[in-house]
């Protein structure tokens, strides 16, 4: 790509309200820009010093910002019609920096009282729901300081709302294509009213380019309403991934993440499942597969504020060459949330000694009367496992792929898209011979399947030893 002259652009106070306004953007949205700018100035990269010595050199600071806002497209990178081939069905949108593409079916969901849009219209026609988001922001500027940046400069977004008692069976999807050095800023938001159900798919992928791409996601589940949010991160390995997200669950609500990061130079990724009603529950699940020299550095936390909740989490890791990990999770159980039941659960293979993993699990209990507990492990492939497969009539490196398979096959299983299991499987397979960019054809790999889906319907994935108190 030919050399590119750069525009230097402070960002600064004048700088975010000019950009509000230039937006036709409400007053109390540019006000939150740069409250949000403030927070992003004065927080620290780490809130706990527990985790301080542990926190990615990310490059990722005002400077860098400067002297990308203006760089221009890639001329290599994927059309639209190439980022959207593979999605068969479903209401979706497909999207890149500069142009955006909506399935011809979306606008049926008008008459079922769902709002599936971008920020555009969402600021438009959807102010009042915004507004109502805001108000009661799940993740506020001040408690992430990259948080606090992507609320600050956010340009992208998508609104999710589900109307009371609607129960929609097919998943929303987003598919997203990184294909310039701007930074790219995203939020979304999902608004499941009472009794609600439904689900929302989301694709991160990008040019070999390097870039940035900090997202931001909020779920508010109202009692009783379930909601399914699911994300594929594949972006380059030239690229930094910041990520937050978080769910504000009601009374009896469920939210449940299914997340596989496969992509990016440096991701910082930022969970969190607060259960604010009685009988509110939570399902985290995370794959990671690093390669190279990829760095993960992830935190998942769940937070039980009523009584009655209920939280998993499990993140299965796999590193080869030079690629690192950090899972660091934490179970808060406050004073008022007696009969909470809590799990959380990190393990890693390495699949070579250059390869390093690291699991903080902790918890924090404040009250009596509860079922908690967290377990970690990093380790090397068994070489029975292997021998047994080889037994089996597999080549070596073969039975490694298929015993990495099984180790993150319960979590993909969760996934309610067929299609989009079998992305994650190629993405493997992709990442496993070293091939890089979008996933263009899907071979299902069916050698012991009967047996691998009997094992994972029978097996509780979030089993363990419980301690009490």
């Amino acid at each position: 790509m030919a050399e590119m002259t750069q525009q230097l652009v402070k960002i600064d106070e004048e700088y975010v309200e000019t950009y509000s306004e230039s937006k036709n953007e409400p007053s109390w949205l540019k006000k939150f820009r740069i409250d949000s700018l403030k927070s992003y100035l004065t927080l620290p990269e780490e809130q706990s010093n527990l985790y301080t010595k542990y926190a990615l050199n990310l490059n990722v600071n005002l400077p860098v910002l400067e002297q990308k806002l203006y760089a221009k497209t890639d001329p290599k990178s994927a059309s639209l019609g190439e980022i959207a081939q593979g999605i068969e069905k479903g209401y979706y949108y497909v999207s890149t920096q500069s142009e955006t593409f909506a399935s011809r079916n979306i606008k049926e969901l008008d008459s079922k009282g769902v709002v599936f849009c971008d920020l555009h219209e969402a600021i438009e026609k959807h102010s009042d729901l915004l507004g109502r988001i805001f108000e009661q922001k799940a993740i506020p500027p001040n408690s992430d300081k990259y948080a606090a940046l992507n609320s600050a400069l956010f340009s992208s977004g998508w609104l999710v709302y589900f109307p009371k008692g609607l129960v929609l069976d097919t998943p929303l999807r987003v598919r997203f294509y990184l294909n310039s050095t701007k930074p790219y800023f995203s939020q979304t938001w999902i608004y499941a009213e009472r009794g609600s159900q439904g689900a929302l798919l989301t694709e991160g992928y990008g040019a070999e380019i390097a870039g940035t791409a900090s997202e931001l996601v909020e779920a508010y589940v109202k009692d009783d309403a379930s909601v399914k949010y699911s994300n594929i991160q594949n972006y380059s390995e030239d690229t930094v991934v910041l990520a937050n997200k978080k769910a504000l669950c009601g009374k009896d609500g469920r939210i449940t993440w299914i997340l596989g990061y496969f992509g990016g130079r440096a991701e910082r990724s930022r969970l969190e499942s607060s259960f604010d009603g009685d009988g509110a529950s939570a399902e985290d699940i995370e794959v990671v597969f690093g390669s190279g020299y990829q760095r993960y550095d992830l935190v998942s936390d769940l937070s039980h504020v009523a009584q009655h909740t209920k939280g998993r989490i499990l993140c299965n890791s796999v590193l080869k060459d030079s690629s690192r990990s950090v899972f660091k999770g934490m179970i808060r159980i406050g004073k008022d949330a007696k009969a909470s039941n809590a799990y959380l659960a990190g393990h890693a293979i390495l699949l070579s000694p250059d390869a390093k993993s690291d699991a903080i699990p902790g918890l924090e209990i404040l009250t009596n009367e509860v079922k908690a507990t967290h377990s970690a492990s990093v380790s090397q492939i068994d070489p029975d496992q292997i021998f047994y497969m080889m037994t089996r009539g597999l080549p070596e490196d073969e039975s490694k792929k298929f015993i990495v398979l099984g180790f993150i096959e319960p979590g993909i299983s969760r996934i309610d898209s067929e299609e989009l299991r079998d992305t994650i499987h190629a993405l493997i397979e992709a990442k496993w011979h070293g091939m890089k960019g979008l996933v263009k054809k899907v071979q299902k790999e069916v050698l012991f399947e009967e047996e691998t889906q009997a094992k994972t319907q029978s097996k509780d994935i979030f089993e363990g030893h419980y301690k009490y108190r």
